[in-house]
């Protein structure tokens, strides 16, 4: 009796569905990347419009110092999220605006955009906490202005951007 060894030819099905499952998982884990990734791209734009928010502010504040009174009110800041444009809108630049007026037009003006660029965003100007500085709170997500700070002054929201400018 001789034995005859028989040679394969082909893969079988089974080296086929393994095959298959390794791909799938390596596809998965490949689009579970992509979505982080896309994720993480729309939080730093977000950012990055929240810091720019907050720096015009900044610099209405220091173009302004005699509105500071104004500014740092926090009755003079919208509490809800602002998303239409303001009836205000060309008042000071049509006319001529005292500083107090300029200051609330600003204020009307930086309101609108935080809710038209940020989800969800308002801003406030507080007093900083331990310092002569006013405190400029950008926040986005649900979040208020006032949960950027915890009681010692430190910034700890993830959803938040804040500035100080010495008025």
């Amino acid at each position: 009796m001789s034995l005859r060894v028989m040679e394969e030819r082909g893969i079988g099905m089974v080296e086929v569905l393994i095959a298959l499952l390794v791909m799938s998982i390596g596809v998965l884990g490949y689009a579970g990347l992509q979505l982080r990734a896309l994720g993480s791209s729309e939080d730093a734009f977000v950012r990055s419009q929240a810091m720019a928010i907050a720096q015009d502010a900044v610099e209405r504040i220091s173009a302004n110092r005699s509105g500071v009174p104004t500014y740092s009110d926090a009755a003079s800041w919208p509490a809800a999220v602002q998303q239409n444009r303001p009836a205000n809108w060309m008042e000071c630049v049509d006319n001529i605006c005292g500083s107090a007026q300029m200051a609330q037009w600003d204020i009307d003006q930086l309101a609108w955009m935080a809710g038209d660029l940020l989800p969800g965003g308002r801003l406030d100007a507080v007093d900083c906490q331990g310092s002569v500085a006013l405190c400029v709170r950008v926040a986005w997500n649900e979040d208020a202005p006032s949960d950027c700070e915890n009681a010692a002054g430190v910034v700890g929201n993830r959803d938040c951007v804040v500035l100080e400018v010495v008025p």
